[in-house]
């Protein structure tokens, strides 16, 4: 399962990557439990092309 960002905090992570979900973080590092609303999970390919995201 992947994790999508649909949040408007760009400076974490670009509205609409898709990230690989590692618990409570994506692949890249991001924490997805401090705004849980911002995040959703997804089937979708990742999308995300930092370290950690775009190696999976």
């Amino acid at each position: 399962m992947n994790i999508k960002y649909i949040g408007n905090d760009s400076s974490k992570s670009e509205k609409g990557k898709i990230h690989v979900k590692k618990g409570n973080y994506t692949g890249c590092g991001a924490r997805i439990d401090d705004n849980q609303e911002d995040w959703v999970e997804t089937n979708e390919a990742v999308t995300c092309e930092k370290n950690g995201c775009k190696d999976k």
